[in-house]
Formats: structure tokens, C-alpha cells, sequence
């Protein structure tokens, strides 16, 4: 590995470590063999020296699809180090449902410290909060909806914890809260969970019993109140309108508020065996539409102030079926971007008929 000027970049090059701007936002990740598109990438965020890996590697076969016509997601996926992340993720979705069905019955201690620790790997290894949503955000196909969602609604969780400057002890709290939050579906019917098609009222009844079912298996074990409520109250909002206790603002425990924001923006944005995974900038609009009026308000601000600032350089489909690259986010508007198609620039916050229908 060596420390390169960027003026001394050339194509071949592989990254060695990840490239973040200023501000914390990944430019570019681990294992990128850069081309023109990606010198001038690095160049544009005014950036000085890069490290490098002290080998080039050859350019991918000519009938693959050229590097410089590739997204910015489509790169990421092609990565070692997103690689590398969706292979532990998935080993470590496998170890959760088999813990999860151990303490279940009795064979095994709840113990958030050993439960929670590769989650924190994890953290790290998806770039932290500059790059785990863009890892997670590769990882939509994957319709799992206990173990990789719980392991995803915890990264989130920690995310947000850590967005909102909270101490260590409730970034903590946060993560253990979002990893447990649904292990009362250990005792829902298979048959629900993976149904290909959407749930009646009585199956939806059922469904819902997962929280209660949740909250007796953990509320004498030895662990923090809060995760236990992150257990129970993980459906509830702040308008009295979830479930399974229908609270409202104060009832609901600090730390389940975040898990709640967690566990909605993943669902949503995951696929299911019912339905396809719904566009980020969907939920986006929907968190804008009631933010404030379901959701703990620093939770809510806070989350969508930073996440729509992890979409910058992605690329996107319009509704209009153009693909182009975000550019700037509207701050009033934060689900309504200005996206540059070719050399057409759309704010989409003035162009009210169009609308980001997926990341691409």
C-alpha cells in the first residue's frame, strides 16, 4: 500500500483503503480498480493524496459492460469490500436465527453483549455512517424478513443513535434494541412470514402478536428496560395509532423511538415475499408527509437530514424513465433532489409530475 497524489492517479490503480470527503461522505470504496470517471470523481471533492495498492489490475473484458458507463452502486456491488460485507452479513443472519431459537428454548442465555458484537463489525466494515447505507442498500434483493432485517434495523439504529450524538451507553441501547426488536416472530407461523401474497386481517391479527409474544420471552431477563421496550414498542407512534399498547409522544420509550424509525425505513425499502422493495426516496416523502406527527421529532429530523446526504453521486430512474446522477439535495424537499440527466438538469422539487422511482 502507498499514498498517491491524486494528480499521479492512473487508470488500474486499485483503492486500498476508503476515499471520504470532508464531511464523512465515501467517494469511492475499497477495492475500486479506478478509471477516468473515478480519477475525475476524486479530483472534483478536491481531495490531495489517495492510498493505493502497490499492483494495477488489468481492465475488466471488453464485453463487459464498460467501467465508465457503471453507477456508482453498480461499482460498489462489484467491490471487495460489499463482497466481502454481504457474505458476513449473511453468515451472521444464519448465527442470529440459530441463537434466537436457542434462547427461545431455553438452551441458551440472552447475552446482548455477545449478540450485539458482530454488529459492530459489521458497522465497520460497511464504511460506518459515511457507508452503511449504500451497503445496505445493495442488499435489497434479499427477502429475509427476521434475521438479516434485524441485523439491518440494528445498523440502522446505531446510525441514527450516533447521528443524534447520543452518549455510547444509548448508541448501545439502540443497536442491542434494533437486534432484538422482532425475536417474537420465533413464534409466528412460518407460513405468515413467508406468504407470497399480502395478508388478511386474521393473518395480519396473528402477525401482530409477535410483539407481545416478543416481550414475555425477554421481560425477565437480564437485560437494560429499554431494550425490552424496544421489544414491545417498536410498532407504536406517536399519534396512538400502533400497536400493540396504541401509546402516544412521552409513553414511548427514547430508545424504541429510534428503533421504530429503523424498523419502518427497512421493512419498506426491503423486499418482501409479497412485494418488491419500495424506492428509499418513497419513504423518504412518506417520513416527510408525517414525520413529525408519528415519530419522535429529533428522531425523525435527524435521520432524514443525514440519509438523503448518502444519495449524493448515486444514480437514479425518474419516473419519466431518464437515469441520471443526484447532484443537490433540496433542504425543503428533502425526497425531491436535483438530478443531472446528461446535460439536462431536473429539480425535481419544480417538476411536480416526476418523481425518483428506484436507485440504479
Amino acid at each position: 500500500m502507498k499514498l498517491v497524489s491524486v494528480d499521479k492517479l492512473e487508470p488500474g490503480l486499485v483503492v486500498s483503503e476508503n476515499i471520504y470527503t470532508i464531511d464523512d461522505r465515501l467517494v469511492l470504496p475499497k477495492g475500486t480498480v479506478l478509471d477516468d470517471k473515478d480519477i475525475a470523481r476524486i479530483k472534483a471533492h478536491s481531495l490531495y493524496n489517495i492510498f493505493v495498492e502497490d499492483y494495477k489490475r488489468n481492465p475488466p473484458p471488453k464485453d463487459e459492460k464498460p467501467k465508465e458507463e457503471l453507477s456508482y452502486l453498480e461499482k460498489l456491488k462489484r467491490s471487495e469490500q460489499f463482497i466481502k460485507f454481504k457474505e458476513h452479513i449473511e453468515e451472521n443472519a444464519e448465527k442470529l436465527e440459530e441463537s434466537f431459537r436457542m434462547i427461545a428454548n431455553g438452551t441458551m442465555q440472552l447475552d446482548i453483549e455477545k449478540l450485539t458484537d458482530p454488529v459492530y463489525h459489521l458497522f465497520v466494515e460497511g464504511g460506518g455512517t459515511a457507508g452503511i447505507f449504500d451497503m445496505l442498500h445493495n442488499l435489497r434483493d434479499n427477502s429475509d424478513a427476521v434475521y438479516m432485517h434485524s441485523l439491518n434495523v440494528s445498523l440502522i439504529s446505531n446510525t441514527i443513535a450516533t447521528w443524534m450524538r447520543l452518549p455510547e451507553e444509548q448508541v448501545q441501547l439502540a443497536t442491542a434494541g434494533g437486534l432484538i426488536h422482532d425475536i417474537g416472530k420465533l413464534m409466528v407461523p412460518q407460513n405468515l412470514l413467508n406468504k407470497k401474497t399480502p395478508l388478511n386481517p386474521q393473518e395480519q391479527m396473528i402477525l401482530r402478536e409477535h410483539v407481545k409474544k416478543g416481550y414475555e420471552l425477554v421481560l425477565h431477563k437480564d437485560i437494560d428496560s429499554h431494550i425490552k421496550n424496544c421489544v414491545l414498542m417498536h410498532h407504536e407512534l406517536r399519534d396512538g395509532s400502533g400497536y400493540p399498547l396504541g401509546l402516544k409522544t412521552q409513553q414511548i420509550d427514547d430508545i424504541a423511538s429510534i428503533v421504530v424509525v429503523a424498523n419502518i425505513y427497512d421493512e419498506m425499502t426491503s423486499k418482501r415475499s409479497s412485494r418488491e422493495a419500495i424506492c428509499p426516496f418513497t419513504v423518504i416523502e412518506m417520513f416527510e408527509e408525517v414525520g413529525i406527527e408519528k415519530f419522535d421529532p429529533n428522531v425523525i429530523m435527524t435521520f432524514l437530514s443525514n440519509i438523503v446526504n448518502t444519495f449524493i453521486a448515486n444514480r437514479v430512474m425518474l419516473s419519466t424513465g431518464q437515469v441520471g446522477d443526484i447532484i443537490f439535495i433540496n433542504p425543503t424537499h428533502l425526497s425531491k433532489p436535483v438530478v443531472k440527466c446528461g446535460t439536462e438538469y431536473i429539480d425535481l422539487q419544480a417538476k411536480k409530475g416526476i418523481s425518483i422511482i428506484s436507485l440504479v
